[in-house]
């Protein structure tokens, strides 16, 4: 049987798209490989003997949500070595009377519903557990506040909602919070992305993340309360860019999958919270 010719303009092609392809996965490989910033490691600041102290003799009540979970566990590895006892960390469930110094801490709601965690937490303190509380914070979840979120509402409400809650219980001190932020991708979490996989921890989200903790520390860091969770996560990391907006990211040395943070990670932000805790306690 006659074998017949390729034409030359088919073989033409063929080539122009091998060529294509070569170029399209060098141009992938190096977009996966390459470092998207910054990771540096980061100093704790340790709060000092009296501060734990004072701190521990606090009753907190503390509305969260699985990142809320590992600042708790950062706090008790915080008080591991002090020369002062940690405080009892409950959830408020089983809190029957917290007139001793408590640690008191909610699952707030569900995460992606921000405005249903804002009302969870206005019921909390309504309940007879919270009826002696010293200090209350709630705090978000980054799956919260992503690129598909509209901040300004979900800012307006908060605003509300803690303003609500200062007239109703005067005598409680209010912390307020930035929203946690997520890493950057790995090479995983970015084909994931291409192919159309939303794990909500994309420079997008971060950008709207950097909005929403933007309205917050305007509105509260003069009032000398903002626990800023986001600055803590983005020490040592540099500003990132994505079409034209700058963000802040989790640093990697502070988290095991990108978004919960590991051990240095919950003692970093636990540290700062007890700090602020011990500052604004009624006995200090």
């Amino acid at each position: 049987m006659a074998v017949r010719e390729v034409p030359a303009s088919v073989k033409l092609l063929a080539g122009v798209w091998a060529g294509v392809l070569i170029v399209a996965v060098t141009l992938t490989g190096t977009w996966l490989a390459r470092s998207p910033g910054m990771n540096d490691p980061i100093a704790v600041a340790w709060p000092s003997d009296d501060e734990l102290r004072t701190s521990g003799e606090t009753t907190v009540l503390f509305g969260h949500q699985s990142v809320g979970t590992n600042i708790l566990d950062g706090i008790l590895r915080v008080y591991a070595d002090a020369p002062v006892p940690a405080p009892v960390i409950a959830e408020v469930s089983s809190v029957e009377d917290a007139r001793h110094p408590t640690f008191m801490h909610a699952y707030l709601g569900v995460n992606g519903e921000p405005l249903g965690k804002f009302a969870a937490f206005a019921d909390v303190m309504d309940t007879r557990a919270a009826a002696h509380v010293d200090v209350a914070l709630m705090k978000l979840c980054y799956a919260d506040v992503t690129a598909s979120t509209d901040v300004h509402p979900v800012f307006d409400a908060y605003v509300s909602t803690m303003a609500d809650l200062e007239a109703a219980h005067p005598d409680v001190r209010f912390l307020y919070t930035t929203v946690p932020l997520t890493a950057d991708r790995n090479w995983k979490s970015k084909v994931k992305a291409v192919l159309g996989g939303d794990d909500r921890m994309g420079p997008a989200d971060n950008v709207a993340r950097e909005r929403y903790n933007a309205l917050i520390r305007e509105r509260y860091a003069a009032t000398g309360r903002l626990v800023d969770i986001a600055a803590v996560e983005s020490a040592g990391t540099g500003l990132r860019s994505e079409d034209g907006n700058v963000y802040h990211v989790l640093n990697e040395n502070l988290t095991f999958d990108r978004g919960h943070l590991n051990e240095a990670g919950s003692e970093a932000v636990a540290a700062e919270l007890l700090k602020m805790v011990a500052t604004h306690s009624p006995v200090a």
